[in-house]
């Protein structure tokens, strides 16, 4: 085998302090919960996981609304010893910088984030390589947010309609 041939992308885990606040924020993104259990000791996931024996963990697993089966959110959270830690401040520091999903009208999203309070990293951009450049001639929109714990989630618009006002007015 000269090169590893990957078939799908399957999730994204992302550890939280308060899996219960954590649920009901995603499915306010438009998740649904499929799946929740408990790993106890004695389970198979520590070794593969480079994690000692003697702890426990909660998952819920989250997939876009309408039974798409994958890719979903692997969302868990420590129990014993207790989740740790803080996301990341910015989007420049080393490792999974924000995780990205498609919309079909962001400006009605953001009113929905808005409406729950949800932080904005920034507004409404377009996205460009420099001013007015678009790559590879994509045209689209997108809106970076923080979830409860602060881990940075994205929504992006793609622009496939002709004659559509200019998003800055």
């Amino acid at each position: 085998m000269s090169a590893i041939r990957i078939r799908e992308w399957l999730h994204a885990n992302i550890c939280v302090s308060d899996l219960e606040r954590s649920i009901a924020f995603y499915e306010m993104l438009g998740f649904e919960k499929f799946d929740d259990n408990v790993f106890e000791q004695g389970a198979g996931v520590w070794a593969g996981l480079g994690l000692p024996e003697g702890r426990r963990f909660r998952a819920a697993f989250m997939r876009i609304s309408g039974g798409r089966p994958r890719p979903f959110l692997d969302i868990i959270q420590f129990i014993d010893p207790p989740t740790t830690g803080e996301a990341y401040p910015t989007l420049h520091n080393i490792g999974i910088g924000r995780l990205c999903f498609e919309v079909d009208n962001l400006f009605e999203v953001a009113k929905v984030l808005e409406e729950n309070k949800v932080p904005f990293v920034g507004p409404i951009s377009r996205y460009e390589t420099a001013k007015g450049v678009r790559s590879h001639g994509i045209d689209c929109l997108f809106l970076c947010f923080k979830d409860p714990d602060g881990t940075v989630l994205e929504y992006i618009q793609f622009e496939r309609r002709k004659n559509v006002p200019d998003w800055r007015t």
